[in-house]
């Protein structure tokens, strides 16, 4: 890309050229001298390709300074401040958000949910004690804090709150001189002009006339690339690979993310011959298959660098209007002017806003909201000027590619969102765009139409309304079908459509300021119902969409499409209410709405429809002939459900239906019903069964019918409208109607329950038959709608709250779920659920569950289980509920019987007939009859069930009629007429209820009964029957006496029963004693004696682990175990088949106390001397599960066969990886990747032996070993330079004879007790697992290859075990939990196990190996070994416990002859005395290290006793050795000291006791079972002294010798001379914890927005994600942030955890407030610990509810890391959740 300088710097003053400008001005010739210097100046800096920093000083000499001079005549930045100092305090903030920047929405006070603040406006302000909503911006929109249209209360914060004094409103252009006014309007608009002229210029070789510059231009040219939205970056990437010569994947990938984040980017730079090349490549290769290939242009490089400059002079442009408010003004007042044309500047920016590149547009959008939409006064006439050229400009984006934020469009909302501004011709352009919509300049609608005066002026004056719907139709036009309905197809690839459906956006905001009733005016009017014509015009094209016909004979070929209607109602679903609510303000408005609403539905209407009578009861009725099963159905009807919608705002302005007022004319209400009734039925049928071949696509639609998202315009209006029906149509007329649609007109002939031979169809017609009952229970009992009933909207609800809630208790993300999404109602939500529930807060918070909400006791009556709102599972489960809630109450009742419901509005009252006409009367009869019957074909219990709810609802309506003195309604009357009659039939029921099985439904009769009895006795009619009481109440207690005699005697069979077999198992265990007595035997064996009840109880002595008096060993850990495969037990033995636990090992960096190195490579390291700072170790954990060896190794085969097996094409991701030799656990699926082979307790290995015997100092046992180190040093100097082991190792004999005789003898004896004899060798298969898990550790540990003969195997397998221990110290000791006893048992397990392996390890692998380690390692104390090597270091860089771990195992095979050795680490004397040595060089890098010593309270002093004065003494003896400086502190006091070594040398004194503990089996004194800080109980089990000053006096010159060696080194004192040296680490080591977060998310968000991509010059992060290990704040899931590593692509995210955790990543993604957990190439999404008031998460930000961090759940988090359980955590995930396994996780 790299291009020579071709156009040199002419001859520049800047006095000469401003002269020259000044005097260009005065005549009204600026433009033409601005554009003579730019002709030259932009090409010198623009046009020769420098750096960045070069291009931006040369553009300031050469460009801005001078128009900043010529603006000022004098210094800028004095004017600047001077005309900053005459702004008036700005009201308005106005602050522009960037990507993921926090905003507030009061749900108290905003006026919608546009209306948002900054966090800094929200902090100062009155909303942060309201109730209010947080999420993170998508960059674009600006903070309305000073808008007072924004808010109902408090619209200022304390930042911009108006200054009283300042009142009077000025014009700010006034407060400007006049000169500078002068000079500024000239710049302005010559700067405008230009930037105009330079954008929508069309030519790629040249520039206009008077920019051109002179004479022939440079072949220098450049292929421009465009982005599209369309084509992904893979696409993209590969074709510039074809395209552009040398271009590497890593160019090509830059080149992409700079396109799609700038909208274009420079691929290619030369003549035009290769740049026409290159382009013509990218043609050929994008255009494949009729794709649309990517735009990409050849452009000259003079037209390029006048473009660039045009984005700089906006950004410049910006900057200067934002100096003072005077020029903000003068800037919009000039960009609006009319030119020659008749257009302004603004006006041709909009209307050329699809022909430029995405930050082009990106900038001009910013310049429009810091210029116009800052200015209020402005800001009115931008909206006119928007509102004028809206449809053009919506038409153009449908055609464009580009997202709808990036697109002028998106504006709209700044604008029609308030109520006063003309938006037509620009959604044509929209339509027509390539980018998406907020690229494009519709975007900026939501700044407009969302101000509420803008909106209305614009509706009123504009015809807003119109122009919104007008291009939407046109769009709709290509959709219709030959019906004229419109056909939506997912298939289509033209997103032109999709597209235009951001209009529907646009007219909800215009619609979001309702006018009220005083409001209305006649032009308001005219142009609302101009616009409300358009829009029934838009529901007349969806009436009847995606028909459906039954499908007969075979099932369907092909799955029709539905979502795309679903979309569209969606989408228009807040529109239809927000026309509903304009209508029902004005009367005039509201008649003339009905009436044309009603017209259009004629329209609709099939004239050519036959009719057919039918009578029933001796009712004859018309019906219309229509076959649901033959025929087409649409669930689609908006323009009916809209006429109901309206229908019951009749009786506000007193009308009703067929005055003369509405005038409307052959409305018939049976018509009216038919199309709802129509869904309903083929819904009852597909229940029914009759529409199962039609597939999933027919369920789908009648799943979101039902749904909360779509039920509010869909099936509840369908429901309103049939009881607008009712309640017109005579009741016995609307029955038969409906019975005839259903199909049920021979069902309830008494005849038809006759058998005919003919059953196929009557399982189908008593499923239609119960159906219809429920529908019939819902036209009577729902009432809930203001205007059906005498309700209001809270009252509606609440009972939907009250019915939810008697499902279950639910939390308030549950509820809000099952709630119709209304923000407009969102704080009125809140209050109903807290009116009708209480919250029960969690018992823990966090992870184990969020409160729940619990429904008041008073709420339980008004639960109805025919809510029309219930599925059936719901109502299953409701039921259920209620009848268990009245059982644990103890409830006398357990009937759940129908509410009482409220009264019907006066013009639906007519409904209520339905329950006592006639053809209702027969139903209710005939059902009964039924269910006295003794067979009855075409009856159910449901639908007796209903039909008493129907008779519950009567007595109920009946009760209110009495009490009302109304004498029409009569149910009692009737019901008792007939033979039989209601009431008899009812008694015949209770009496004898045989046919009914359910309880609840028995409960319900005698409810009826008894409330049949009360309301006839109210009644003047009732005959007196005092004796019918009797019977029925007789017969209820002889039915409950019957009951609970029949309970005695199941219970009294039950207690003979249970004697019996009890007597049964007393005499077998008498006869079988002795069976019992070897089985009592042998479950002392199961398991052995564990560290959680290991006491010196059986003890009398204390514990001793190690040296001459060890105590005796007892047997812990498993000892014998159960194959979880073929269920075989077994006990635990070196010489029978092996036995092994599930294991999975792990690279660790959890405890590292240095976190900024990056881990070691393992094929480089040497592991074995650990770093002091545990920068990176390797971890093992089981899931406790034991199998047979051989077992396991099947298992894991058939696995592996299983997935050679599977195809590659298709790939599987598992939740675990094969190739890593990972598998689930075959019991509890717990992740594992190797098997920890299971080895029998160690002293049962060893023949009983009395160390006793062996007289041995400790002097004399360093000296041998000194001597063995110093003798065994290689002296043949042709040995190899590269040979890892520089020694050669003396025998025991030779080392001997060194010595005094006694002291050999004694120093031989000792090595002699280091051999088993009584076991025997391992068995092959505990062989072969050993070498296995030795292997893995290896593997896994280090992150190589498998290589079973390296000589860092054993040091891997000591290391796993010691780093294992500390982490479970670490944890322990932060948690404050003693160290026995409160782990759990497989972590006790897993350690015993990896100790004892650690300990047999060197059996496996050849000795000479082992027995250099150890000299290696007795080097690095005992001599210089440390300081040998690539990386020299001293006592301080080693991590001593991994030491003594690894020098413990190793010691035994010192001596040993032979390739195999027997030893094993049971020497008790050579335990006490290698544990005392490397406790003394602990010590001392404690008293090294301990310039910073705790500090304890002045109330805590002690005493100084003589063992703190000793210690005092050694430790300033051995900092004079050390050659450190005095403290810059005063010396502490020798008792602070003291407790000071105590605390640093604790966590190795707990780590030695789990070692020797798992390691010798000697039990753990009680002491130590509880939590203590004390190193004497420690000491004395390691038999240790308990005063450290013993272990450094009259130890012998030896040991004096070895400390001097550690404190003289040279690399020690280098390194406490080092201030800045990282590897020093203090004692005790810290416990890690995850990073400390803010309590409050907003603050963390805050913080994250400034965090920009580091690859991308500064440009936002579309997806910041926090490490929480470190803290540090990755582009996480961007092509822009990948990186290579092993020729894989990776994320940002996946190379940070590689660094800092080793593959195990605990990531925060800050946007979207959730846990991203990585395990290697495996990963999963988990909630963030913040939770809001009602202890949930919100992952996604989706409720919006203020968030603050919850301590536990973070915990946990903490836990889960701490503990190594992210691999098993993700992998849980995984298979409960296969969504996620088609997550590319290693690119986040």
């Amino acid at each position: 890309m790299a291009m020579k300088n071709v156009f040199s710097t002419p001859e520049y003053r800047q006095d000469r050229l401003l002269e020259e400008w000044w005097t260009s001005c005065e005549q009204g010739n600026l433009l033409s001298a601005l554009k003579k210097h730019l002709r030259t100046f932009v090409l010198c800096v623009y046009g020769n390709n420098h750096d960045s920093t070069k291009e931006e000083r040369l553009a300031n000499k050469f460009l801005f300074r001078p128009m900043e001079y010529f603006l000022c005549r004098e210094d800028p930045e004095v004017v600047f401040e001077e005309l900053k100092a005459k702004n008036m305090p700005s009201q308005l903030c106005g602050k522009v958000f960037k990507t993921g920047e926090p905003t507030y929405s009061c749900r108290d006070c905003a006026n919608d949910p546009t209306c948002v603040l900054c966090i800094d406006c929200f902090q100062n302000g009155a909303h942060k004690n309201h109730r209010y909503k947080m999420n993170t911006s998508g960059g674009g929109g600006y903070c309305d804090c000073g808008d007072q249209e924004a808010w109902t209360s408090h619209p200022f914060c304390d930042i911009h709150s108006p200054n009283v004094a300042h009142q009077e409103e000025q014009n700010p252009i006034e407060t400007l001189p006049v000169d500078l006014t002068d000079r500024a309007s000239a710049l302005f608009m010559a700067t405008l002009q230009y930037i105009v002229e330079i954008l929508i210029w069309g030519q790629c070789d040249n520039l206009p006339s008077d920019l051109q510059p002179e004479g022939e231009l440079h072949d220098t040219y450049i292929t421009m690339l465009f982005n599209d939205e369309v084509h992904t970056y893979d696409q993209v990437i590969k074709t510039l690979q074809r395209a552009v010569k040398n271009c590497t994947a890593q160019q090509a990938r830059e080149f992409a993310t700079l396109v799609d984040r700038e909208g274009r980017a420079m691929v290619y730079g030369g003549c035009f011959a290769s740049c026409e090349q290159c382009r013509s490549i990218i043609d050929q290769s994008t255009s494949r298959h009729n794709s649309k290939p990517l735009k990409v242009q050849v452009m000259h490089t003079v037209v390029v660098a006048h473009q660039t400059f045009c984005l700089k002079l906006m950004v410049w442009l910006q900057k200067m209007i934002e100096k003072s408010d005077g020029l903000r003004r003068l800037f919009c007042l000039l960009s609006m002017k009319p030119q020659e044309d008749g257009q302004s500047l603004m006006e041709k920016l909009l209307l050329h806003d699809t022909q430029l590149w995405k930050v082009a547009r990106v900038l001009s959008h910013q310049l429009l909201m810091a210029g116009v939409l800052m200015d209020q006064e402005c800001k009115k006439q931008f909206a006119i000027i928007f509102t004028k050229w809206y449809p053009y400009v919506m038409r153009d984006f449908a055609r464009d590619d580009h997202d709808h934020d990036v697109c002028v469009a998106s504006l709209s909302v700044q604008i029609y969102t308030v109520p006063s501004l003309h938006y037509s011709l620009l959604m044509s352009e929209f339509l027509l765009d390539t980018h998406y919509r907020p690229v494009s300049i519709t975007s900026l609608s939501v700044q407009i139409f969302a101000v509420g005066t803008v909106a209305r002026m614009l509706v009123t004056d504009h015809d807003l309304l119109s122009v919104i719907l007008v291009p939407f139709l046109e769009a709709c036009e290509e959709k219709k079908n030959v019906h004229g309905v419109l056909t939506l197809s997912k298939a289509e690839r033209n997103p032109s459509f999709k597209r235009a459906c951001f209009m529907l956006y646009d007219l909800k905001y215009a619609l979001i300021c309702k006018p009220a009733s005083d409001e209305w005016n006649d032009k308001l009017r005219n142009n609302f119902l101009k616009g409300h014509e358009s829009f029934l015009k838009l529901l007349k094209l969806m009436q009847g969409m995606d028909e459906v016909k039954r499908q007969t004979g075979m099932h369907l070929e092909y799955e029709p499409e539905w979502e795309g209607a679903f979309n569209l109602q969606m989408r228009v679903d807040d529109v239809i209410a927000s026309f509903t609510e304009w209508c029902s303000t004005d009367r005039t408005v509201f008649i003339e709405a009905y009436r044309k609403t009603a017209q259009m539905l004629l329209q609709c209407r099939d004239n050519s429809q036959k009719s057919e009578q039918h009578t029933v009861c001796g009712h004859t009725v018309k019906c219309l002939k229509y076959d649901v099963l033959s025929k087409a159905v649409s669930i689609h009807l908006p323009l009916s459900r809209y006429l109901a919608g309206l229908h019951v705002y009749m009786g506000k302005f007193h009308l009703h239906f067929g005055c003369p007022e509405l005038n409307v004319e052959n409305l018939d209400p049976v018509k009216m019903i038919e199309p709802p009734l129509r869904a309903q039925v083929m819904i009852a049928q597909s229940q029914a069964g009759l529409w199962r071949r039609n597939g999933y696509a027919l369920l789908n639609q009648i799943y979101f019918y039902h749904n909360v998202k779509c039920r509010q315009e869909m099936y509840d209006k369908d429901i309103l409208m049939l009881q607008i029906g009712a309640s017109v149509i005579d009741g016995n007329e609307f029955l038969i109607h409906l019975l005839n649609r259903y199909g049920l007109l021979v069902w309830i002939k008494p005849e038809y329950d006759v058998p005919t031979g003919q059953d196929d169809n009557v399982r189908q017609t008593i499923m239609l038959a119960e159906e219809f009952l429920n529908l019939v229970l819902i036209i009577l009992g729902e009432r809930f709608v203001p205007g059906l009933g005498q309700v209001t909207r809270e009252d509606a609800l609440k009972r939907e709250i009250i019915h939810l809630l008697c499902i279950s208790a639910m939390s308030n993300s549950e509820l809000s779920k099952n709630l119709p999404d209304n923000t407009n109602l969102e704080t009125g939500i809140e209050d109903a659920i807290h009116a009708v529930a209480n919250f029960r807060k969690p018992s823990s918070i966090g992870a184990a569950g969020s409160g729940k909400f619990e429904l008041k006791k008073e709420c339980y009556k008004e639960f109805n289980p025919y809510f029309y709102h219930y599925c059936r599972t719901d109502q299953s489960q409701a039921e259920e509920s209620q009848i268990k809630r009245k059982k644990e109450e103890k409830s006398e009742s357990h009937t759940l019987p129908p509410p009482v419901p409220p009264r019907f509005a006066p013009q639906f009252v007519q409904i209520v007939n339905l329950l006592q006409c006639d053809v209702m009367i027969h139903i209710l009869s005939l059902i009964l009859q039924r269910s006295v019957a003794m067979r009855s074909r075409s009856w159910s219990e449901t639908q007796l069930d209903r039909v008493l709810h129907l008779i519950g609802l009567a007595l109920h309506e009946q009760k209110r009629s009495i009490q009302d003195g109304n004498i029409a309604f009569d149910f009692i009357g009737k019901a008792l007429k007939g033979q039989p009659n209601l009431m008899k039939l009812l008694e015949s029921l209770v009496a004898d209820p045989k046919n009914i099985s359910h309880d609840s439904t028995k409960d319900l009769l005698s409810w009826i009964l008894q409330m049949f009895m009360e309301v006839r006795q109210m009644t003047s009619l009732a005959e007196a029957r005092g004796p019918t009481e009797q019977p029925t109440t007789f017969n209820k207690e002889e039915n409950e006496a019957a009951k609970k005699r029949k309970a005695r005697l199941a219970a009294k069979r039950k207690e003979k029963i249970i004697a019996k077999i009890s007597q049964m198992q007393q005499n077998f265990i008498r006869d079988n004693a002795e069976l019992f007595e070897s089985t009592d035997a042998d479950t002392s064996l199961m398991h052995g004696t564990s560290e959680m009840d290991i006491s010196e109880s059986a003890h009398h002595e204390s514990p001793v682990a190690v040296g001459k008096f060890k105590s005796l060993p007892c047997n812990i850990g498993i000892t014998k175990a159960t194959c979880i495969l073929c269920q075989e037990e077994q006990e635990v033995s070196h010489n029978s088949r092996a036995m092994v636990l599930a294991g999975f090992v792990q690279r660790s960096t959890v405890m590292s106390q240095c976190k900024n190195k990056d881990p070691p490579d393992g094929e480089k390291s040497d592991p074995l001397f650990t770093s002091s700072d545990l920068h990176v170790g390797s971890f093992a954990n089981s899931c406790g599960h034991t199998m047979h060896a051989d077992c396991w190794q099947s298992f894991f085969q058939a696995i592996l066969v299983k997935e050679r097996r599977r195809l590659s094409r298709i790939p599987h991701s598992l939740s675990y990886n094969i190739v890593q030799l990972e598998y689930l656990c075959p019991l509890c699926e717990s992740l594992s990747n190797t098997v920890i082979p299971l080895v029998p307790a160690l002293h049962t290995l060893v023949s009983e032996s009395d160390i006793s015997d062996v007289d041995l100092s400790f002097g004399d046992w360093l000296d041998g070993l000194q001597k063995t180190v110093e003798n065994s040093m290689k002296q043949d100097t042709s040995a190899s330079k590269d040979d890892p082991f520089p020694f050669l190792l003396c025998s025991l004999s030779s080392i001997t004879k060194m010595m005094a005789d006694s002291v050999a003898s004694n120093f031989q004896l000792l090595w002699q007790y280091v051999s088993y004899a009584s076991g025997g060798r391992f068995s092959e298969s505990l062989m072969e697992m050993m070498k296995k898990f030795a292997k893995d550790v290896y593997s896994f540990g280090l992150s190589v290859d498998p290589d079973d003969l390296n000589h860092r195997v054993p040091i891997m397998a000591w290391n796993t075990c010691a780093y294992t221990i500390v982490n479970l110290e670490q944890y322990l000791r932060g948690e404050g939990k003693p160290l026995f006893g409160s782990s759990p048992t497989r972590s006790v397990d897993c350690i015993n196990a990896l100790v004892k392996f650690a300990a047999v390890c060197g059996h496996v692998m050849p000795q000479k190996i082992i027995k250099k380690h150890c000299l290696r390692l007795l080097s690095g104390v005992l001599s210089s070994g440390l300081e040998r090597g690539n990386d020299p270091q001293c006592i301080l860089d080693i991590d001593l416990f991994h030491y003594l771990v690894a020098v413990t195992m190793a010691l035994p095979s010192l001596y040993t002859e032979g390739a195999t050795s027997n030893a094993l680490p049971l020497n008790s004397l050579n335990n006490q005395y290698i544990l005392k040595l490397v406790f003394t060089a602990h010590i001392v890098q404690a008293m090294l290290l301990s310039d910073r010593l705790t500090e304890h309270e002045a109330a805590v002093k002690m005493e100084n006793d003589a063992e703190s004065i000793a210690l005092m003494s050694i430790y300033t003896e051995i900092r004079r050795k050390a050659g450190c400086l005095p403290p810059s502190n005063s010396d502490p006091l020798p008792w602070q000291f003291s407790k000071h070594i105590k605390d640093a040398v604790l966590p190795f004194l707990r780590c030695a006791t789990v070692l020797y503990h798992n390691l010798t089996g000697v039990p753990i004194p009680a002491r130590l079972q509880e939590w203590t800080e004390e190193t004497d109980a420690f000491c004395s089990y390691l038999s240790l002294p308990t005063n450290f000053s013993e272990l450094f006096l009259s130890q012998g010159e030896l040991l004096e010798g070895l400390i001097n060696r550690w404190c003289s080194s040279d690399i020690l004192r280098a390194r406490l001379s080092s201030a800045t040296s990282q590897s020093l680490v203090s004692y005790p080591l810290s416990v890690n914890h995850l990073i400390h977060l803010p309590d409050d998310y907003s603050q963390l968000i805050n913080q994250i927005s400034s965090f920009t991509c580091p690859s991308s010059n500064g440009n936002d992060s579309q997806l910041p994600t926090m490490c929480l290990v470190c803290g540090v704040v990755v582009c996480s899931q961007s092509y822009c942030c990948q990186t290579e590593i092993k020729d894989t692509k990776v994320g940002a995210a996946t190379e940070h955890t590689l660094r800092c955790g080793s593959g195990m990543g605990i990531l925060l993604r800050v946007r979207e407030c959730q846990i991203v957990l990585l395990a290697g190439t495996k990963g999963c999404f988990i909630p963030a610990p913040y939770v809001d008031s009602y202890g949930e998460t919100d992952q996604g930000l989706r409720r919006g509810n203020p968030l603050h961090l919850c301590k536990d759940s973070y915990k946990n988090l903490q836990k889960m890391w701490f503990t190594h359980c992210i691999p098993e955590t993700v992998a849980h995930n995984i298979e409960s959740h296969m969504n996620l396994m088609s997550i590319h996780w290693q690119h986040l």
